[in-house]
């Protein structure tokens, strides 16, 4: 595959993001809590802004990335999450940084990067044969565990030296990194003749792609009741096409429980994440270095899984793999709360990082698994819309489950949050064990869309 200019550029745009971007996963909690001294519901509330972002904008942020040219969409998704990000060291050094803030730029960043990874998901099909799809997903999830690997560990030891409001600056140099490089990488020529054509439909089917002249004191009524009848005609057919993708992902047999299982897991996943960095640091008393190599082990358990990903999906029936990759992680949960039964800060390291290795070894799993399958099922026309479908299924659930957390680990304990999040992590494979459709699918064997049923 890297031997594909189209596809090393657009593999290396998104590698250079990810590593700022997981920087950040640490360095935006460590500012709320060291600079803004957040509480552990605070925490709660920060850790849903993200998806709550996909929660009320999902649906339309799908059809906008179908619209319009795939790597014209990601680079202006990446612009403007340069200039979030970079508003909040400038708010700080205005002395102006609250929690608010905070949410209001995690919010738009969770929303832009939906953006985002809509397009790309849509670009993938659109440019590459969909056969190549499990090892360019591999690939993608690769560059997701890689930076895990190097991003925490990064952030933990800029805030140790900068701060954390400078630190945020390794996120700016990598979006900017990231859209050099998709500008300098081929434009694609379906994309950008199913955005025009799509583009050009819409203009004849409102009015406003009409050059006609006349006499505007005769028709100033008639082209005033065309625009109203435009606008109206714009807004269903909105409604519209930010549903569609929505109503065939659920009619899909086998994309349905992949979505539900998913959704579930979420829910837990956002309670169990929304205390973790005030436990680590809190109650295990976890320096800001510490908490950064605790998330680079989880990392590390990404890369090896990244590498070995279509190698699992081509030897494991995709039910079997599928519902293993729900087991492992919800093993590494316990392993956070288990490691207060220890009695020295080395052994209580040394379980969390094995808790979150073991979580991502698995979750790459599941991403490749989801992604592609998702790509594989769905007509290449509507993948934006079906992956926003998803994403505001799956991540719109994590807004409650992170104040739920941090309600719980306020009102109870942090430990009693993480354990009732694991608990809840566990029953997830409900959805998928025994569903039929999904013991009778193999991806590998799945080589064009299959309509829903």
């Amino acid at each position: 595959m890297l031997k594909d200019s189209s596809f090393r550029n657009l593999w290396t745009a998104q590698t250079v993001s990810l590593f700022g971007t997981q920087a950040s996963v640490v360095i935006i909690p460590l500012l709320a809590l060291d600079t803004l001294d957040a509480s552990a519901f605070e925490m709660g509330l920060l850790g849903s802004a993200e998806s709550l972002a996909v929660l009320l904008l999902g649906l339309w942020v799908g059809m906008t990335a179908d619209r319009y040219p795939r790597r014209s969409v990601m680079v202006t998704a990446n612009v403007l999450r340069l200039l979030l990000i970079g508003l909040i060291p400038v708010a700080y050094a205005l002395d102006m940084l609250s929690i608010p803030v905070l949410f209001v730029a995690v919010f738009l960043v969770g929303a832009l990067t939906l953006l985002y990874d809509s397009a790309l998901s849509s670009h993938v099909v659109m440019t590459f044969d969909r056969r190549q799809l499990p090892k360019i997903n591999s690939y993608m999830e690769g560059s997701t565990a890689v930076s895990e690997v190097a991003g925490p560990g990064l952030g933990g030891i800029l805030v140790q030296a900068l701060g954390a409001p400078l630190a945020l600056l390794a996120d700016l140099c990598s979006y900017v990194a990231s859209t050099v490089l998709l500008l300098r990488s081929g434009g694609g020529g379906k994309k950008g003749t199913a955005g025009a054509s799509r583009a050009d439909a819409g203009q004849a089917g409102t009015g406003q792609g009409d050059t006609r002249q006349g006499d505007p004191g005769q028709e100033d009524s008639v082209e005033a009741e065309k625009e109203d009848a435009g606008e109206a005609g714009a807004e269903q057919e909105s409604v519209k096409g930010a549903l569609s993708g929505f109503t065939w992902a659920f009619s899909h047999p086998v994309l349905r429980p992949v979505i539900v299982s998913a959704a579930h897991f979420n829910f837990f996943t956002a309670m169990f994440f929304a205390v973790y960095t005030f436990y680590v640091v809190k109650e295990l008393g976890f320096s800001p270095l510490l908490v950064g190599l605790a998330s680079a082990a989880g990392g590390l358990g990404g890369v090896l899984s990244a590498t070995a990903a279509s190698s699992f999906m081509s030897k494991v029936r995709t039910r079997l793999l599928y519902v293993l990759s729900l087991v492992v992680p919800t093993v590494g949960a316990f392993l956070v709360p288990g490691s207060e039964l220890l009695d020295s800060s080395l052994p209580q390291f040394l379980s969390v990082a094995a808790g979150m290795f073991l979580w991502s070894f698995a979750i790459v799993v599941n991403l490749v698994m989801s992604e592609t399958i998702k790509q594989m099922v769905t007509p290449a026309h509507m993948i934006g819309q079906v992956t926003s479908a998803m994403r505001f299924t799956t991540l719109g659930f994590e807004p409650v489950g992170a104040i739920v957390g941090g309600t719980v680990s306020q009102f109870l304990s942090p430990t009693a949050a993480l354990v009732i999040a694991g608990c809840g992590l566990a029953t997830s494979i409900a959805w998928v064990a025994f569903n039929r459709h999904l013991g009778t699918y193999d991806v590998n064997e799945e080589e064009t869309p299959v309509g829903a049923t």
